[in-house]
């Protein structure tokens, strides 16, 4: 059984020399977290469960509700999504496995949320990775990631592609202009994160449709995640990612993805709306 790098949340046992981040990942109870794995077709697949503590205290312990698909090769998907959590902390766990995710938390708090960005990302089909599926049974699934940061205003910087005629009187004529603006997201707030973050957004950013709290943004050429050290000895950075914003859009991909992703009513924590297909705030 092999859980797919694409599912936000971290299985694996990172092991360091360092002090450990105190970071904890965080998730709005809006969110819908995807959890896939892919099984051999001969391969008995044993269910996850969620364990945790409300904020309350009152414990939790539910097995996942899942759901299969074959795939053309013969193995098998089995895939789950996570939400309507209350406030705590949880972790997900395979007891037949003995696998454990890391903990996580699940909060309705805005003002923290504030401090997060949720990032959505799909691939335009199954073609391009072995590790996960995208498009299950005619339909397209996002994964959810929510980090603390955003973009900052000092981050902005533009760009044009232009090519210009100077009349004989050294007057400069634009014959073909077409703007860009790149910005640098900064992932990572007080605390900074663990190293592993920024690896699953270099990996989120190979996808074809990767929008930040709703909006549309691509890696900006060869980019990646930039690791910036707060306190040496410290397992917790801050990264910076450059982007550069998709302005020519197809309308009916955008309406079809902007639907799938939003799953919600109103704007709670979204930025869509019924009425508004996308509001930049």
């Amino acid at each position: 059984m092999i859980i797919s790098p694409f599912t936000p949340l971290f299985f694996e046992d990172f092991k360091s020399d360092g002090i450990e981040s105190r970071y904890l990942q965080v998730f709005a109870t809006t969110d819908q977290i995807l959890l896939e794995c892919l099984c051999a077709p001969d391969e008995t697949f044993f269910d996850f469960v969620v364990s945790g503590t409300t904020e309350d205290g009152q414990s939790q312990y539910s097995q996942l509700t899942h759901n299969s698909w074959t795939l053309a090769d013969g193995s098998v998907l089995w895939f789950a999504v996570i939400s309507g959590l209350a406030p705590g902390i949880y972790q997900v766990l395979n007891p037949a496995k003995g696998i454990t995710s890391h903990l996580f938390r699940i909060t309705n708090d805005p003002a923290e949320l504030a401090k997060t960005t949720l990032i959505q990302y799909a691939m335009k089909d199954n073609k391009q990775r072995q590790d996960a599926v995208f498009i299950i049974d005619g339909m397209r699934y996002f994964f959810d990631f929510r980090v603390p940061g955003g973009f900052k205003d000092s981050g902005w910087t533009f760009a044009v592609e232009n090519e210009q005629f100077i009349t004989p009187e050294s007057d400069p004529i634009e014959l073909f202009a077409l703007e860009s603006t790149q910005k640098k997201f900064t992932m990572g707030g007080q605390e900074g994160v663990p190293v592993h973050f920024a690896e699953m957004l270099n990996r989120l950013l190979t996808c074809s449709y990767v929008y930040f709290d709703g909006v549309r943004y691509a890696r900006k050429d060869s980019s990646v995640p930039e690791m910036n050290v707060q306190i040496e000895g410290l397992d917790s950075f801050v990264f910076t990612q450059l982007l550069q914003k998709v302005n020519n859009l197809n309308p009916t991909i955008e309406t079809s993805n902007h639907l799938i992703m939003r799953r919600i009513d109103d704007t709670l924590y979204r930025v869509t709306s019924n009425t508004n297909n996308r509001i930049i705030k």
